[in-house]
């Protein structure tokens, strides 16, 4: 919405601004003045388009490139891997931050060990042996629930979404986001392996608690999320609600900076 907003804005300005010059131009002439040729876009004297700078960022997805890529690595190679990654303007590259990303999966999925989740209720797990939370992080294996014998590649298909940093909606819906939590973030991806209870569009609106859907995709899996309620509620999350400052329908959709 905001591209289509700012593209009729900037619409409205050309008209404006090219209308003005052509007009000064067409007097000019009707006064014995300036014979400069009118060029092809009906616009004389207007600036040349500005150049477009490298890209320094691409943040589809919060928190992925700082988790996934060379997320545990203490070294300025992380750094520089992190701005190389969002400086990375070629999809058909991106493939190459698979393994990386892999890598930083498994790690992440282990944080649920001792913790057992059903529903989206978890508890304490008796007794807990090491590493028990493997295996169950959603895609594991191409599984929603993940499971199976582990492989070199049980993590990939996880890692490939996360690392093409593309948002996927489902045009057929128009409901933005789940009431309550705000979810619906990632629900088009888990729907593309196996129906799971899901509403809305999918995306990423502003309103959305992203990090909470992240956290619980990545450590509890898909039984961190309560398909019951109508709701998705996740069950791991940072303790920070979503943002009530912002709108999904009102430009300009963003609230003011925090400071």
């Amino acid at each position: 919405m905001m591209t289509k907003f700012s593209m009729i804005v900037l619409a409205a300005g050309f008209t404006l601004s090219c209308g003005d010059n052509l007009k000064l131009a067409q007097d000019a002439k009707l006064g014995g003045g300036s014979d400069a040729p009118v060029d092809t876009s009906g616009c004389v004297g207007c600036a040349a388009p500005p150049a477009i700078g490298d890209q320094i960022d691409r943040l589809g997805r919060p928190a992925v490139n700082t988790a996934l890529n060379h997320g545990f690595d203490p070294s300025m190679a992380g750094g520089v891997a992190k701005d190389a990654y969002n400086q990375d303007g070629s999809p058909g590259g991106w493939g190459t931050y698979i393994s990386q990303f892999a890598a930083n999966l498994a790690i992440l999925d282990v944080l649920d060990t001792g913790v057992t989740c059903t529903n989206g209720a978890c508890a304490a797990k008796v007794p807990a042996t090491p590493s028990d939370g493997c295996g169950n992080q959603v895609f594991y294996n191409g599984a929603l629930a993940g499971g199976g014998t582990p492989v070199a590649t049980s993590y990939n298909i996880l890692a490939t979404v996360l690392s093409h940093d593309e948002l996927f909606l489902d045009t057929t819906k128009t409901l933005v986001e789940l009431p309550i939590k705000h979810q619906g973030y990632l629900a088009v991806e888990l729907n593309a392996y196996a129906a799971v209870p899901n509403t809305t569009a999918g995306g990423r609106s502003p309103t959305m608690d992203v990090i909470d859907t992240t956290y619980t995709a990545l450590s509890t899996g898909v039984n961190g999320f309560n398909l019951t309620s109508g709701n998705f509620d996740p069950a791991v999350g940072d303790g920070v609600g979503p943002h009530t400052d912002v709108s999904n329908t009102v430009f300009p959709f963003l609230g003011p900076p925090h400071t």
